[in-house]
Protein backbone atom coordinates (compact mmCIF):
# COMPACT_ATOMS: atom_id res chain seq x y z
CA UNK A 1 0.00 0.00 0.00
CA UNK A 2 2.98 2.32 0.83
CA UNK A 3 4.69 1.60 -2.48
CA UNK A 4 1.71 2.63 -4.41
CA UNK A 5 1.17 5.88 -2.75
CA UNK A 6 4.73 6.62 -2.94
CA UNK A 7 4.80 5.97 -6.90
CA UNK A 8 1.49 7.49 -7.24
CA UNK A 9 3.15 10.44 -5.45
CA UNK A 10 6.57 10.29 -7.67
CA UNK A 11 4.48 10.06 -10.94
CA UNK A 12 1.80 13.20 -9.66
CA UNK A 13 5.09 15.24 -8.79
CA UNK A 14 6.92 14.31 -12.62
CA UNK A 15 3.99 14.88 -14.24
CA UNK A 16 3.44 18.35 -12.86
CA UNK A 17 7.33 18.87 -13.49
CA UNK A 18 6.38 18.05 -17.10
CA UNK A 19 3.66 20.52 -17.43
CA UNK A 20 5.49 23.06 -15.55
CA UNK A 21 8.10 22.82 -18.05
CA UNK A 22 6.12 22.80 -21.10
CA UNK A 23 4.38 26.48 -19.85
CA UNK A 24 7.72 27.39 -19.37
CA UNK A 25 8.77 26.85 -22.60
CA UNK A 26 5.72 28.04 -24.15
CA UNK A 27 5.77 31.12 -22.41
CA UNK A 28 9.77 31.63 -24.09
CA UNK A 29 8.91 30.87 -27.31
CA UNK A 30 5.88 32.77 -27.27
CA UNK A 31 8.23 35.76 -25.63
CA UNK A 32 10.80 35.52 -28.71
CA UNK A 33 8.13 35.37 -31.23
CA UNK A 34 6.95 38.47 -29.51
CA UNK A 35 9.98 40.36 -29.69
CA UNK A 36 11.21 39.23 -32.80
CA UNK A 37 7.89 38.99 -35.10
CA UNK A 38 5.25 40.83 -33.32
CA UNK A 39 3.17 37.77 -32.33
CA UNK A 40 2.36 35.10 -30.39
CA UNK A 41 3.04 31.33 -30.93
CA UNK A 42 -0.53 30.97 -32.18
CA UNK A 43 -0.19 33.64 -34.42
CA UNK A 44 3.08 32.37 -35.57
CA UNK A 45 1.49 29.03 -36.32
CA UNK A 46 -1.15 29.67 -38.26
CA UNK A 47 1.04 32.01 -40.15
CA UNK A 48 3.25 29.59 -41.24
CA UNK A 49 0.34 26.93 -42.01
CA UNK A 50 -1.19 29.59 -44.14
CA UNK A 51 2.29 29.89 -46.09
CA UNK A 52 2.49 26.21 -47.05
CA UNK A 53 -0.70 26.28 -48.07
CA UNK A 54 0.21 29.04 -50.40
CA UNK A 55 3.37 27.20 -51.49
CA UNK A 56 1.21 24.36 -52.28
CA UNK A 57 -1.00 26.45 -54.22
CA UNK A 58 2.01 28.00 -56.37
CA UNK A 59 2.82 26.87 -59.91
CA UNK A 60 5.93 24.49 -60.50
CA UNK A 61 9.06 26.46 -62.38
CA UNK A 62 9.80 25.44 -65.49
CA UNK A 63 13.65 25.15 -67.25
CA UNK A 64 14.72 28.71 -68.42
CA UNK A 65 16.69 26.98 -71.38
CA UNK A 66 14.30 27.99 -74.64
CA UNK A 67 16.68 30.85 -75.11
CA UNK A 68 19.41 28.29 -75.29
CA UNK A 69 17.89 25.64 -77.70
CA UNK A 70 15.59 28.01 -79.71
CA UNK A 71 17.80 29.50 -81.90
CA UNK A 72 19.35 26.09 -82.99
CA UNK A 73 15.65 24.58 -83.40
CA UNK A 74 14.48 27.48 -86.39
CA UNK A 75 18.16 27.24 -87.56
CA UNK A 76 17.50 23.11 -88.60
CA UNK A 77 13.50 23.68 -89.30
CA UNK A 78 12.86 26.99 -90.44
CA UNK A 79 9.51 25.91 -92.08
CA UNK A 80 8.06 25.26 -88.53
CA UNK A 81 7.87 28.30 -86.22
CA UNK A 82 9.20 27.73 -82.61
CA UNK A 83 6.15 29.01 -81.23
CA UNK A 84 3.56 26.31 -83.41
CA UNK A 85 6.50 23.63 -81.62
CA UNK A 86 5.12 25.23 -78.38
CA UNK A 87 1.74 25.39 -79.57
CA UNK A 88 1.92 21.81 -79.84
CA UNK A 89 3.47 21.07 -76.65
CA UNK A 90 0.57 22.91 -74.67
CA UNK A 91 -2.31 21.29 -76.71
CA UNK A 92 -0.71 18.37 -76.36
CA UNK A 93 -0.56 18.18 -72.75
CA UNK A 94 -4.44 19.67 -72.97
CA UNK A 95 -5.38 16.60 -75.15
CA UNK A 96 -3.78 14.04 -73.24
CA UNK A 97 -5.39 14.87 -69.80
CA UNK A 98 -8.57 14.88 -71.60
CA UNK A 99 -7.66 11.30 -73.56
CA UNK A 100 -7.37 9.86 -70.25
CA UNK A 101 -10.45 11.82 -68.78
CA UNK A 102 -12.58 10.61 -71.94
CA UNK A 103 -11.26 7.26 -72.39
CA UNK A 104 -10.37 8.02 -76.61
CA UNK A 105 -6.44 8.23 -76.78
CA UNK A 106 -7.05 8.82 -81.04
CA UNK A 107 -8.43 11.91 -80.27
CA UNK A 108 -4.86 13.73 -79.34
CA UNK A 109 -4.10 15.44 -82.69
CA UNK A 110 -0.38 14.72 -84.11
CA UNK A 111 0.02 11.77 -81.52
CA UNK A 112 2.79 9.04 -82.67
CA UNK A 113 1.61 5.09 -82.11
CA UNK A 114 3.96 5.35 -78.91
CA UNK A 115 1.92 7.97 -77.21
CA UNK A 116 -1.64 6.19 -78.31
CA UNK A 117 -0.08 2.92 -76.79
CA UNK A 118 0.65 4.94 -73.62
CA UNK A 119 -2.67 6.29 -73.32
CA UNK A 120 -3.91 3.30 -73.78
CA UNK A 121 -2.37 1.86 -71.02
CA UNK A 122 -3.09 4.40 -68.24
CA UNK A 123 -7.15 4.10 -69.97
CA UNK A 124 -7.06 0.24 -69.37
CA UNK A 125 -5.27 0.65 -65.99
CA UNK A 126 -8.46 3.36 -65.09
CA UNK A 127 -10.83 0.80 -66.39
CA UNK A 128 -9.60 -1.99 -65.21
CA UNK A 129 -10.34 -0.94 -61.19
CA UNK A 130 -13.64 0.68 -62.47
CA UNK A 131 -12.30 4.43 -61.95
CA UNK A 132 -12.51 7.61 -63.71
CA UNK A 133 -9.70 10.56 -63.73
CA UNK A 134 -10.26 13.94 -63.81
CA UNK A 135 -8.78 16.89 -65.41
CA UNK A 136 -11.05 20.07 -65.21
CA UNK A 137 -10.57 23.55 -65.67
CA UNK A 138 -6.95 22.74 -66.96
CA UNK A 139 -4.53 26.19 -66.85
CA UNK A 140 -1.17 26.49 -68.38
CA UNK A 141 1.24 28.35 -66.41
CA UNK A 142 4.34 28.30 -68.53
CA UNK A 143 6.61 25.81 -70.61
CA UNK A 144 10.14 25.61 -71.40
CA UNK A 145 12.61 23.61 -73.36
CA UNK A 146 14.02 21.25 -71.12
CA UNK A 147 16.15 19.12 -74.42
CA UNK A 148 16.70 19.07 -77.63
CA UNK A 149 18.62 16.46 -79.61
CA UNK A 150 18.97 15.57 -83.26
CA UNK A 151 20.18 12.95 -85.44
CA UNK A 152 20.82 12.12 -89.06
CA UNK A 153 17.59 10.35 -89.23
CA UNK A 154 15.82 12.04 -86.03
CA UNK A 155 15.35 14.97 -84.04
CA UNK A 156 13.75 15.70 -80.44
CA UNK A 157 12.08 18.41 -78.40
CA UNK A 158 11.75 17.89 -74.27
CA UNK A 159 8.95 20.46 -73.10
CA UNK A 160 8.11 20.94 -69.73
CA UNK A 161 4.70 21.79 -68.97
CA UNK A 162 3.68 23.50 -65.42
CA UNK A 163 -0.14 23.58 -65.37
CA UNK A 164 -3.11 23.10 -62.50
CA UNK A 165 -6.48 21.39 -62.75
CA UNK A 166 -9.45 20.11 -60.66
CA UNK A 167 -7.78 16.97 -60.86
CA UNK A 168 -9.13 13.62 -58.51
CA UNK A 169 -10.03 10.34 -59.17
CA UNK A 170 -13.71 8.90 -58.73
CA UNK A 171 -15.12 5.58 -58.21
CA UNK A 172 -18.96 5.77 -59.53
CA UNK A 173 -19.79 9.12 -57.27
CA UNK A 174 -17.22 8.94 -54.56
CA UNK A 175 -13.43 10.99 -54.78
CA UNK A 176 -10.95 8.38 -54.36
CA UNK A 177 -7.70 10.39 -54.34
CA UNK A 178 -6.71 14.35 -55.29
CA UNK A 179 -10.10 17.38 -55.30
CA UNK A 180 -12.38 18.93 -57.23
CA UNK A 181 -12.43 21.82 -54.66
CA UNK A 182 -9.19 23.51 -55.56
CA UNK A 183 -6.51 23.25 -58.24
CA UNK A 184 -3.66 21.00 -57.66
CA UNK A 185 -0.31 22.09 -59.30
CA UNK A 186 1.10 19.93 -61.55
CA UNK A 187 4.51 19.33 -63.90
CA UNK A 188 4.36 17.19 -66.89
CA UNK A 189 7.45 16.71 -69.75
CA UNK A 190 5.74 16.61 -73.39
CA UNK A 191 8.50 15.24 -75.70
CA UNK A 192 7.86 15.97 -79.71
CA UNK A 193 9.87 14.17 -81.86
CA UNK A 194 10.38 14.92 -85.99
CA UNK A 195 11.80 11.46 -87.82
CA UNK A 196 12.51 10.60 -91.63
CA UNK A 197 13.65 7.70 -93.73
CA UNK A 198 12.10 4.71 -91.17
CA UNK A 199 10.08 2.33 -92.24
CA UNK A 200 7.06 0.30 -90.20
CA UNK A 201 9.23 -2.60 -89.71
CA UNK A 202 10.39 -1.40 -85.83
CA UNK A 203 6.15 -0.91 -85.29
CA UNK A 204 6.67 2.74 -85.78
CA UNK A 205 4.83 4.78 -88.00
CA UNK A 206 6.67 7.92 -90.00
CA UNK A 207 6.23 10.10 -92.84
CA UNK A 208 9.30 9.38 -95.50
CA UNK A 209 10.98 12.48 -96.87
CA UNK A 210 11.56 12.44 -100.54
CA UNK A 211 13.40 14.71 -103.32
CA UNK A 212 9.82 16.73 -105.07
CA UNK A 213 11.95 16.66 -108.31
CA UNK A 214 14.14 13.21 -108.87
CA UNK A 215 12.43 11.10 -105.90
CA UNK A 216 15.91 10.73 -104.51
CA UNK A 217 15.67 10.10 -100.35
CA UNK A 218 16.84 13.02 -97.79
CA UNK A 219 19.25 11.36 -95.46
CA UNK A 220 19.25 13.58 -92.22
CA UNK A 221 16.80 15.72 -90.19
CA UNK A 222 17.36 20.00 -91.87
CA UNK A 223 18.60 18.69 -95.41
CA UNK A 224 17.49 21.71 -97.55
CA UNK A 225 18.98 20.76 -100.68
CA UNK A 226 19.35 17.22 -102.96
CA UNK A 227 22.49 15.61 -103.02
CA UNK A 228 21.33 13.64 -106.51
CA UNK A 229 19.83 16.58 -108.25
CA UNK A 230 20.72 19.92 -106.53
CA UNK A 231 16.97 20.64 -105.97
CA UNK A 232 15.53 22.74 -102.66
CA UNK A 233 14.02 20.27 -100.44
CA UNK A 234 11.46 21.17 -98.32
CA UNK A 235 9.89 18.88 -95.72
CA UNK A 236 6.54 19.10 -94.73
CA UNK A 237 6.95 19.10 -90.99
CA UNK A 238 4.45 19.94 -89.58
CA UNK A 239 3.20 16.17 -90.76
CA UNK A 240 6.07 14.49 -89.79
CA UNK A 241 6.69 16.11 -86.34
CA UNK A 242 4.57 13.79 -83.22
CA UNK A 243 3.89 14.24 -79.72
CA UNK A 244 5.57 11.14 -78.78
CA UNK A 245 5.14 10.58 -74.97
CA UNK A 246 4.80 12.57 -71.51
CA UNK A 247 5.26 12.45 -68.39
CA UNK A 248 4.14 13.15 -65.08
CA UNK A 249 7.30 14.82 -63.27
CA UNK A 250 5.25 16.26 -60.35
Amino acid sequence: MNFVIVFAAIFSAVALAIIILVLVIKKKVGNITRNYLGMGISETAKLLSDGLANECRLPYSVPRLTPLYKPKIERDFPEMSFEQMESMAKNGIINILNAIESGEPQKVAHSSPRLRDQLFGIIEDYRSKGETAHYDEVKIHSVGVESYNSTPDSASVVFQTALESLSYVTCGEQILSGTNKQPTQNLFSVTLTHNQDLSESDGRYYIEANCPNCGAPVPAVGVRECAYCGSGVVPVVDKIWQIDSFKLLK
